[in-house]
């Protein structure tokens, strides 16, 4: 079954996590009512691309979907940490507004707030076979996924996006990719050099670390260019798996959640205001004095962050990603092998999972600005179809995949040329937005990416190896006045966390200045969010027992 009508010639959307903004122009009253001309053509989109992307007006996959609607969409796009910043310009002005926002990073709150005020409209009603016939395929397919994008007033203000990559793990349920995303992984070539055995504890991996400091380990003839440790921190500077989590495990536990959000039992609790976290940032600001940490783990991006592995050197001694090529190049892993999680000072470890979901609904949302919704959500419904989300997932035909399907009419992901690899080229090809991925997609459209299949078996065969507890906080849906609490105050909470474990990390002092934060925490209503999260949590819970 050959699909070759579908052949799109450019470009790709990362399904995982890479986000980021565009400010438009477009026109809007101010007064919350949208203005209807059904002969609007041309559109202004607010559009997030990863940091390796070209803007979205330059690729072919977006020139032929306009095409092929006969619309023009005007893009202003940005990458990096300035994603926050625009859009909040944006909703907080309500001037100005573009048509859509794209891959913007909404959160819930925005989305009701946005909706509540007019801003947004709601999508329900041409969420049909009529306007959009590619997304109604999948809610045949998964009935229950409008339920997912749908606000505590009854409307949708986001379109579903649906990404299903799992695996079935011994004791008998299924875990999806994201279960743990961050892998560290070392630099064998450099333990050789240095004469020392793969580390099994945090201690171990410190004297590792202090002899690629002191040691000339790439053998360049440069004995300080070496970097022993390097992530990024926090992971909204860079990227959802660069960050420290996985070297809390040696501590109590694996601070996955770019929240700090975590459960235990049924109960739900901020990971970066326990002891454990405490303990941790202690001991690796010794680390940081010692200059076994990159100093610029506090302001590079990913891209800088892998150009520090993809030089001419070799300069990383341990570093984390979600795989190792991406980072180093193809070549060069061969350098390299996971570091296993780590024993703590008293023996142990305690890995906690990552939150999983399949389902997301922050990346297209229609601003009162726009006069021909219904035209507008044509040219998107294309997103939708299989083929066409093949490649805004990983790259366009002739590109990332091969320009003829197999024998079997599935698309295969073409042999990577010598220092490419497939990490790369999905990143410089991606065009995030709506789209969907189902499990049942695999073998009959495309294969799974090899290096995501690669994950999977990594996490059941290797990682899932140290897993202390596979509970993890569940997709849920939150009160209005639950999304207010968890609005007006997790932002500026987490800013503090990051500020004062930025300050630790470098300058010390978190054993005198503990008490004081976790007061500063509780005044600024980390109990109130924590409410908001448990009470969110038992309803869930509640139901799956009914």
């Amino acid at each position: 079954m050959k699909r070759k009508w579908m052949k799109l010639t450019a470009l790709g959307l990362t399904a995982v996590m890479t986000f980021a903004l565009t400010a438009c122009g477009g026109s809007s009253s101010g007064s919350g009512e949208t203005a209807t001309n059904s002969d609007q053509t041309t559109f202004e989109i607010f559009a997030g691309i990863s940091a390796l992307s070209p803007d979205n007006s330059e690729k072919p996959i977006v020139q032929q979907l306009n095409e092929a609607m006969g619309v023009e969409i005007n893009w202003n796009c940005v990458s990096g940490d300035t994603l926050t910043e625009r859009k909040n310009l944006i909703l907080n002005s309500g001037d100005n507004l573009p048509d859509a926002l794209m891959s913007a990073g909404l959160s819930d709150s925005e989305l009701i707030k946005g909706g509540a005020s007019g801003l947004f409209i709601p999508l329900e009603d041409y969420i049909n076979e009529e306007t959009m016939p590619n997304l109604m395929k999948v809610v045949e397919k998964r009935p229950n996924i409008l339920a997912t994008c749908t606000m505590p007033d009854g409307h949708i203000y986001g379109l579903p996006g649906i990404s299903e990559m799992g695996f079935n793990y011994t004791d008998g349920n299924t875990y999806y990719i994201g279960a743990i995303p961050q892998f560290t992984a070392i630099n064998t070539d450099w333990l050789e050099a240095v004469n020392m055995e793969m580390p099994t504890t945090v201690d171990e991996l410190h004297d590792v670390l202090v002899a690629f400091k002191e040691n000339d380990v790439n053998g360049n003839g440069d004995p300080t260019d070496e970097i022993p440790l390097s992530f990024i921190f926090p992971e909204s500077n860079g990227a959802w798996c660069a960050g420290m989590g996985t070297f809390f495990a040696p501590f109590g536990c694996t601070d996955y959640s770019m929240d700090h959000r975590a459960i235990e039992n049924g109960k739900v609790y901020y990971q970066a205001a326990s002891e454990n976290y405490k303990n941790a940032i202690a001991y690796y600001h010794d680390w940081f004095e010692e200059g076994l940490i990159d100093i610029e783990i506090f302001s590079q991006d990913s891209s800088q962050y892998i150009a520090k592995g993809n030089g001419t050197d070799p300069r990383l001694g341990v570093f984390v990603w979600w795989e190792i090529p991406e980072v180093v190049g193809a070549e060069r892993a061969e350098s390299y092998e996971y570091l296993p999680i780590l024993d703590g000072p008293d023996g142990t470890h305690h890995v906690n999972l990552n939150e999983m979901g399949t389902t997301g609904h922050d990346s297209f949302s229609v601003t009162k600005a726009c006069q021909n919704p219904e035209l507008l959500l044509k040219w998107v419904d294309q997103r939708y179809d299989p083929i066409i989300s093949m490649q805004c997932i990983y790259g366009p035909i002739g590109v990332f995949f091969n320009e003829e399907p197999d024998e079997n009419g599935v698309y295969t992901t073409r042999t990577m040329g010598e220092g490419e690899t497939e990490g790369e080229v999905k990143s410089g090809n991606e065009w995030t937005g709506p789209s969907e991925q189902l499990a049942e997609d695999y073998g009959v459209y495309y294969y799974m990416e090899d290096r995501a299949q690669q994950r999977l078996n990594d996490l059941n065969d290797f990682w899932f190896q140290y897993v202390d507890s596979t509970e993890y906080y569940p997709s849920v849906v939150y009160t209005e006045e639950e999304i207010d609490v968890i609005n007006d105050k997790l932002s500026d909470i987490k800013s503090m966390t990051e500020e004062r474990v930025a300050h630790w990390l470098r300058d010390g002092g978190i054993e005198n200045e503990w008490d004081q934060y976790l007061s500063d925490l509780d005044s600024m209503g980390l109990q109130d969010v924590l409410g908001a999260w448990q009470a969110a949590y038992d309803r869930y819970a509640a139901a799956l027992n009914e």
